[in-house]
């Protein structure tokens, strides 16, 4: 059979990698940039897992194939197109099993240029884990600090659109940091999808820097990566700060769309850690739909407080203090030229 590494699948150019899984498991931990054509559906491979336990192996393939060979026109036209745009066309699976190569011998039977990923995903998340400290060895990173809703991710964004080469670390964990950073999030948290976007940032950077925000080691229930964490302590560190208006309209934008179920589950977590009477002025607050005001008070008397103990932790090369997030942008913009991070 036709296989191939993940190192090697890193020196080629015009390539593909298909996700032969369910889309449960692509969702949870893909390759970035791979496409997902499953061999089986979710209910599909459920069906046959429960044969397989509860019947045999051999019937656990039957029902397989005649699950597959239902869907096989579909598949057929999606490998089609893809055929057109790439020169080569890499299957996988978990561990390079029966789905990733059941479907590569298939099209290359029908003349496809295709070959299978060693291993499968097994491998590749096993390579990415082995090979992440080489690959940040001689990257810099610019650190964005600042208090709650200062708007740092908003800044990261207006970076990353000018072109700058940016690691927003809440956006690929599907976590915005703090009690209430999962409310408005659209995916479940992944640590192996986590790790694989941050490594596919690592290996297509062409600029030898990021600018990243400021973040514990946990971020939800995600880590970050022992060694990209280090490399972010020991970064060049930028405050960024504005006025308590401009940081409760950008909580009222992230959270616009909470539901007030969501952020009372996320307030009895911040009741751990203040009086019974603070939680009551909370609450009610929330239940009545005051929550400019509740965002400024947790700012105020709860976030800022937290924070503050560790903020002379760094030496900041930059403070920052702006009313427009474009202005800010720009500061670090001008930070970034005259350290010779751009021309």
């Amino acid at each position: 059979m036709r296989e191939i590494s993940f190192e090697e699948v890193l020196k080629l150019k015009n390539y593909v990698l298909i996700d032969a899984r369910s889309p449960k498991e692509f969702l949870e931990q893909g390759i970035p940039g791979a496409v997902n054509i499953p061999a089986l559906l979710d209910d599909e491979r459920a069906e046959v897992g429960t044969a397989y336990v509860k019947q045999s192996k051999e019937k656990a393939k039957e029902i397989g194939i005649q699950r597959i060979s239902k869907r096989l026109p579909e598949i057929f036209k999606n490998i089609n197109e893809l055929s057109k745009k790439y020169d080569r066309l890499i299957f996988y699976c978990s561990r390079g099993g029966m789905r990733s190569g059941s479907l590569e011998v298939l099209f290359n039977t029908l003349g496809f240029k295709t070959m299978k990923l060693q291993g499968g995903y097994k491998s590749y998340r096993q390579y990415i884990l082995e090979n992440i400290h080489e690959i940040n060895k001689n990257k810099e990173y610019i650190v964005l600090h600042g208090r709650t809703g200062e708007g740092k991710t908003k800044i990261l964004e207006k970076l990353e659109e000018k072109g700058y080469s940016v690691l927003n670390l809440e956006k690929m964990a599907d976590h915005k940091g703090s009690f209430f950073g999962g409310v408005c999030e659209t995916r479940e948290q992944s640590q192996k999808r986590f790790d694989g976007e941050i490594f596919n940032r690592l290996i297509k950077d062409t600029k030898g820097y990021f600018l990243v925000e400021s973040e514990s080691k946990r971020i939800g229930n995600i880590y970050i990566n022992e060694n990209i964490y280090s490399s972010i302590v020991n970064g060049k560190h930028l405050f960024v700060s504005t006025s308590m208006k401009n940081r409760v309209e950008i909580i009222m934008e992230d959270y616009a769309d909470a539901k007030i179920s969501e952020l009372e589950e996320c307030l009895l977590k911040v009741a751990r850690y203040i009086s019974k009477e603070r939680y009551e002025k909370y609450h009610s607050l929330l239940i009545e739909g005051k929550l400019a005001e509740l965002s400024e008070i947790l700012m105020e008397k709860y976030y800022d407080p937290l924070y503050d103990v560790g903020i002379n932790k760094y030496t900041y090369d930059v403070n920052i203090n702006y009313e427009d997030v474009d202005e800010a942008v720009e500061e670090i913009v001008t930070y970034l030229k005259n350290n010779n991070y751009e021309e």
